[in-house]
């Protein structure tokens, strides 16, 4: 196989890299400061692109720039295709399938992760770009994703992201905010806007909420969960600081690095999300990915999704930018399936 080398600085040679292949994999963070000449090459060229980003401000921008025009062309451009934010939007399009054939709606969903692995330089990276530059409002912005949303201030009040420990009444267990759930969240808006849009809504109930957890040391309860959400909050205050960002690249990975290979394989990536029904029902999704979250989960997902994309002709009129399971939906929960390495599973409680 040729390797294509491109600088993101040379406009020409990322372009010509867009123009000889169909599907474009990115995966350099921070998305913000490298992605966009490969993004815009991809737009310009109508060939699907997809990535790992979880930054939520340079997503907006992209579809403030290329949601129209893609949507003419057909070309896919799926940001968010991997551990940001591929288990999330794949629970909740599994529910609201599920409800859909009943005839019902997903009146509510959380989810609650148990995950072990390592941190990468990229990744960080990212983090500490969107620290320097995004400001609170953006963050805090539930519908972020979807321009020209006006959020009311009842809104953003309903749809405020977790901040405090809260008890699992499902699993009967205290859980503290997840750290990736903002942003999860707002693809899983975007989601349900596309599908709205298109005509094909969600099965989601008018006050649909969905929020994200994450499982803390058995055994400990409430304290774990408000040691563990405050240590959260206590980081992300570090990273507001220009002094704290400094500190987190002095002692943090540098780009380039990552956990070792033991840490990879023996990494957990566990998610359980419980819906209720509006007939009063519960069900639940769970997934098993193997390995580390952030460095073997997510690049399987990245993955799939790039072969599913390599399928996908171009249509005019049904591109756009888009979330994994607007894009790919079924064909992307087929595939993960057949890795044997990332288990789907739709139980009735």
């Amino acid at each position: 196989m040729d390797m294509i080398v491109a600088d993101v600085g040379d406009p020409a040679a990322v372009d010509a890299m867009a123009r000889s292949t169909r599907v474009l994999l990115s995966t350099a963070g921070p998305f913000a400061i490298h992605g966009d000449p490969v993004v815009d090459a991809c737009a310009a060229a109508s060939t699907h692109y997809a990535d790992l980003t979880g930054e939520v401000p340079w997503m907006r921008r992209v579809i403030e720039r290329h949601h129209g025009a893609a949507t003419r062309s057909g070309a896919l451009l799926v940001p968010a295709s991997g551990f940001d934010s591929a288990p999330a939007d794949l629970a909740v399009y599994l529910a609201a399938d599920f409800a859909a054939q009943e005839g019902l709606q997903l009146e509510s969903g959380r989810t609650v992760y148990r995950l072990r692995g390592g941190l990468n330089g990229g990744t960080l990276a990212s983090v500490l770009h969107i620290f320097e530059s995004a400001t609170p409002r953006e963050l805090a912005d539930p519908f972020a994703l979807i321009p020209g949303h006006e959020c009311t201030s009842e809104q953003r009040r309903q749809q405020r992201d977790p901040q405090w420990p809260e008890f699992d009444e499902v699993g009967g267990r205290w859980v503290a905010p997840f750290f990736m759930g903002p942003i999860n969240r707002r693809v899983v808006q975007r989601s349900a806007h596309l599908r709205a849009e298109r005509g094909a809504p969600m099965a989601l109930g008018g006050g649909f909420r969905y929020d994200e957890f994450q499982s803390v040391s058995s055994g400990r309860g409430w304290l774990a969960a408000r040691t563990t959400t405050l240590t959260l909050g206590a980081g992300q205050a570090l990273l507001s600081t220009a002094v704290g960002r400094a500190l987190f690249r002095r002692f943090g990975p540098a780009p380039g690095e990552g956990p070792s290979e033991r840490v990879l394989s023996g990494g957990v990536t566990r998610s359980s999300t419980h819906f209720a029904l509006s007939d009063g029902r519960r069900i639940e999704v769970r997934q098993d990915m193997r390995g580390d979250p952030g460095n073997a989960a997510t690049v399987r997902i990245l993955v799939e999704t790039g072969l599913a994309l390599a399928e996908r002709p171009l249509v005019p009129g049904e591109g756009g930018v888009l979330t994994p399971t607007t894009a790919l939906g079924a064909e992307l929960v087929r595939r993960l399936r057949a890795t044997g390495e990332h288990s789907l599973e739709v139980v009735e409680r």
